[in-house]
């Protein structure tokens, strides 16, 4: 038997941070895809293989436990995690796991970089979808898989990223404690948007741990700062379910300019010397520029009402050595590509 099944990345256009703290966020799926292939085994053993990364591993599964039968990559260990929490595993054969994640890497001067679109949580849901399908179950569902994805994470993350994995498309998301809400929403139209590389890579889980220590260290300034956050992104939905692209660009500028804020007090380089380059030009242009990654990143997305602006701030922004990645939103999420 073969399954496969594929799962969007995605882009934060406003809330970072503040949805950790229970505030709206708004998150989109984007047409880089992640894939799983199952492909049932006569083996004992489970063989993970990633051709993008070039690493395999073997592990077995025993009565709910999963042991690697040698030492895993690193990149690989949240596998064991997710399969120790199926809860089916047992009644499933083993399989030839292979993890494709080609779609968030760029080459870039003949060396390839990883883009921070959330390969990690497409992963998750498009492996949990495969294994529903095995076992012959229904697709897991968002909580779930932001369940799952949060194990993975030892209870970091929001699941804002596993939510744009899951369900595709545009969508207002938001955390009350287990509970979560995800919301389809639209972009207003007119507004016309392209995805830049900042060029320097990001790890999200360093500045989120820079954060968490400013806000033992701090919090009363992290309260008011959150705060702001939240406001300025609810707002930003507000005028989004609205239709209001001129109060929704108003809104993401803000939102920008409280996140570089909020980054320099908590001591986290979340608006680099990268991204403030790419919004100067953008602001040259008539555009609006943000990063979009769950904690900066290193992509950010520039809208403008007009066309023109944007083909501008695309020539400008290349001439200066900030790639563009053609990227579209994904009304799709996790996706059964076949079962047989």
């Amino acid at each position: 038997m073969r399954v496969t099944t594929s799962a969007p990345g995605k882009l934060v256009l406003l809330g970072e941070y503040a949805v950790l703290e229970g505030a709206p966020a708004l998150v989109m799926a984007v047409d880089r895809r992640a894939g799983i292939a199952l492909t049932e085994t006569a083996r004992d053993d489970w063989e993970i293989v990633s051709p993008t990364l070039g690493l395999q591993a073997r592990l077995r599964l025993q009565e709910g436990d999963a042991t690697w039968i040698d030492a895993a990559p690193a990149e690989l260990e949240w596998i064991a995690t997710l399969l120790a929490r199926f809860p089916r595993v047992e009644r499933l054969p083993a399989c030839r796991v292979e993890l494709d994640s080609d779609a968030f890497h760029l080459d870039r001067e003949g060396v390839r970089e990883k883009l921070g679109l959330g390969s990690s949580a497409a992963l998750t849901v498009a492996l949990l979808g495969a294994l529903h399908a095995l076992a012959e179950m229904a697709p897991p569902t968002p909580g779930e898989a932001i369940e799952t994805h949060r194990a993975i994470q030892h209870g970091h993350g929001s699941g804002v990223d596993i939510a744009a994995a899951s369900t595709g498309g545009l969508s207002r998301f938001q955390r009350n404690g287990d509970a979560i809400r995800i919301d389809r929403v639209g972009l207003p139209k007119g507004l016309h948007w392209t995805c830049v590389y900042s060029g320097r890579p990001a790890s999200t889980r360093a500045m989120l741990d820079t954060v968490a220590a400013w806000r033992e260290r701090e919090p009363t300034a992290f309260t008011q700062y959150m705060h702001e956050l939240a406001t300025i992104s609810s707002r930003g939905i507000d005028a989004l379910t609205a239709h209001d692209a001129a109060a929704f660009l108003s809104h993401l500028h803000d939102y920008a300019t409280a996140l570089a804020r909020f980054g320099t007090a908590a001591g986290a380089d979340i608006a680099s010397r990268e991204h403030r380059a790419v919004a100067a030009i953008a602001a040259d242009c008539g555009c609006v520029y943000k990063s979009c990654g769950a904690g900066g990143g290193d992509v950010g997305v520039t809208f403008a009402v007009e066309d023109t602006r944007l083909r501008e701030f695309s020539e400008r922004a290349l001439h200066a050595g900030f790639p563009l990645i053609g990227l579209e939103a994904d009304p799709k999420g996790l996706e059964v590509v076949s079962n047989v």
